[in-house]
């Protein structure tokens, strides 16, 4: 049935509702995924496929999984025939468990070094990236636990994939990211003889990602040389095009792991299409292109294709991301179905579709997500600015958003200036003015409510985690239409997240940072909400505290709230929880006055 004006989610049961779903992939006949879960306290578990489609877990939750590789981990296991490959939760050590059930600790890595971006070797080998605070090493590491350097870098490395001899690789230096300049690497790595090094693509203004050997011997990569992250591929000596199309068919890698695009068995390249907002998944045979599983509307990068079936993490507005199943064989479009059970939570109303809208700013179409609240008269309106800023707003069922949209407010999911799916240059163009340009786009927005009765002003309010709380409490320090500001894990100040942020990272608060710098206790101009978890590594929670208290000094409107063993992500569900009932508690208060 429809929300009515009673209806309204719970934060306990958002809470026990938000399950993640990653690294997804085919190995010997079945689906395998990274799965995490309210019910086992967040920890992501291996979980393999039943001849019923059905999910099993392989490790339990007391063995957590999960990569630490460059503060964002990714690439946490990888499938043998006889064994999985695995990197503990502390990042520092890998696990194989054999087909008896034992796990045996097969490579572990000194001070501070992280493993991650696993992958196998024809010859059996586990590939792995071992990084450290300045070096990354990829290494080969055999059942028996022996491992061999194959490539040494000062700089980052990342997708290694190892065919006759020949390693291809990602590498990129200390001084940039890897969505701005990175090389695609081939090196020689037989034993006994010299390595050469040879580079194929890639450079300062050229992004390369996702290299992989395919089925007609030819190297496959994303690069970004048209403005647009597109498949290419290297053969004959040159590289050449393989799709062209005005879309990002690869996110950021802010993760290893990712895989944007495969093989049929019948010679097509399936592959991820996204413009910010919606995903497709297109088939490309030759010249010929058609679109499948159009019934869904964002997709994770994690596409396994096995002969003529296709796996991907999907969702739609109406359902959360779950693994779904496309066989090319049957109808035109190949339309996903849900794998087995995963069909993800359930709830006894009707969600809303949100509509994709624009508003005309001065730097042209503005795109944003708008989910309407269920009484359409104006009412409060809720900015999400999200995090990164090289993030995207995908269509697809979120709870928390569902959880406002439940208690009355409209939400509108700002794709700003810095956020992909959009190309190159759009994705550049916060450079030099973060704190500026993002917070424009969003009070734009806002303002544009506002003034088509969507939003009831006085009654408009903002939020955002990690970069995007940056970017929210910049709002909080002009003038605006904005009556309150809810940060999360936020950034406080860039210059100094810079000299603290892990190595990854930092040169990408060197090349936002801008005049807008920190934030200020006395520039806060709005009332403000605090949330932080105490555990969290990408960003301080002392720094959040101590603006805390400096609010806390000037006056008594500002919030906050800090969650012991909270993480990054609050990704427990307890944190999440507390955090959901605080916000919707701060802006209650905002409009009936309450605030002292």
């Amino acid at each position: 049935m429809t929300i009515k004006g009673s209806s309204r989610l719970a934060p306990a049961w958002v809470a026990q509702n938000v399950v993640a779903f990653d690294e997804l992939r085919f190995a010997h006949a079945s689906l395998w995924w990274l799965q995490s879960d309210p019910e086992h306290g967040g920890v992501r578990r291996i979980m393999r496929s039943n001849p019923a489609g059905l999910g099993l877990a392989v490790t339990p939750p007391q063995v957590p999984v999960g990569s630490q590789l460059h503060a964002y981990g990714g690439g946490s296991f990888a499938v043998a025939r006889d064994a999985v490959w695995f990197v503990g939760d502390d990042g520092r050590s890998v696990f194989r468990l054999g087909g008896d059930g034992r796990t045996v600790r097969t490579a572990a890595g000194g001070g501070d070094s992280q493993f991650g971006d696993l992958a196998l070797a024809a010859d059996g080998l586990l590939l792995a990236v071992c990084g450290g605070e300045s070096a990354d090493e990829i290494v080969s590491v055999s059942p028996a636990g022996q491992t061999r350097v194959l490539v040494r870098s000062a700089g980052f490395l990342a997708a290694p994939r190892l065919r006759d001899g020949v390693l291809a690789y990602v590498e990129w230096s200390r001084e940039e990211m890897p969505w701005d300049g990175s090389r695609l690497l081939l090196a020689d790595t037989c034993q006994g003889r010299s390595q050469q090094v040879a580079q194929l693509a890639g450079g300062p203004a050229e992004s390369v990602a996702q290299p992989l050997w395919g089925p007609d011997g030819a190297l496959y990569f994303m690069s970004d040389r048209s403005g647009w992250w597109n498949l290419h591929r290297f053969r004959k000596g040159a590289v050449e095009a393989v799709v062209q199309v005005d879309a990002d068919c690869a996110p950021a890698p802010w993760e290893g792991g990712y895989q944007s695009y495969g093989f049929t068995s019948a010679g097509g390249i399936v592959l991820i299409a996204g413009d910010g907002i919606g995903s497709a998944l297109l088939l490309v045979d030759g010249s010929a292109r058609r679109v499948l599983a159009s019934n869904l509307t964002s997709i994770k990068p994690y596409l396994a294709v096995s002969g003529e079936t296709v796996a991907m993490i999907g969702s739609t507005p109406s359902r959360p991301p779950s693994v779904w199943v496309s066989d090319l064989t049957t109808e035109p479009d190949a339309p996903a179905r849900p794998l087995g059970g995963l069909v993800g939570s359930t709830v006894s109303w009707t969600v809303k579709p949100p509509s994709v809208e624009s508003v005309t700013s001065d730097h042209g179409a503005l795109r944003y997500l708008l989910h309407r609240s269920h009484d359409d008269r104006p009412g409060p309106l809720l900015v999400r600015a999200h995090p990164g800023p090289t993030d995207d707003v995908p269509l697809r069922l979120d709870w928390t958003t569902q959880f406002f949209v439940s208690h009355g407010f409209s939400v509108a999911e700002v794709l700003y200036r810095g956020s992909t799916g959009r190309g190159r240059a759009f994705r550049q163009s916060l450079h030099g003015h973060w704190g500026d340009y993002d917070v424009e786009d969003c009070a734009a927005v806002a303002e544009h409510l506002i003034g088509t009765g969507v939003a009831e002003a006085g009654a408009v309010f903002i939020s955002g985690a990690s970069a995007g709380g940056y970017t929210a409490l910049q709002t909080a320090c002009r003038p605006g239409p904005f009556s309150a500001v809810t940060a999360t894990s936020a950034i406080i100040d860039p210059a100094q997240w810079e000299r603290s942020v892990p190595a990854f990272q930092r040169p990408h608060a060197a090349a936002l940072a801008g005049p807008a710098g920190a934030v200020l206790a006395e520039r806060v101009r709005i009332p403000v909400l605090l949330i932080h978890g105490s555990a969290d590594t990408i960003t301080s929670a002392e720094d959040a505290m101590r603006l805390a208290n400096q609010l806390a000094i000037s006056d008594g409107t500002h919030r906050h709230l800090l969650l012991e063993g909270g993480d990054h992500y609050l990704s427990d569900p307890a944190s999440r929880e507390l955090a959901l009932q605080a916000e919707v508690a701060f802006y209650r208060s905002v409009m009936s006055g309450g605030l002292s």
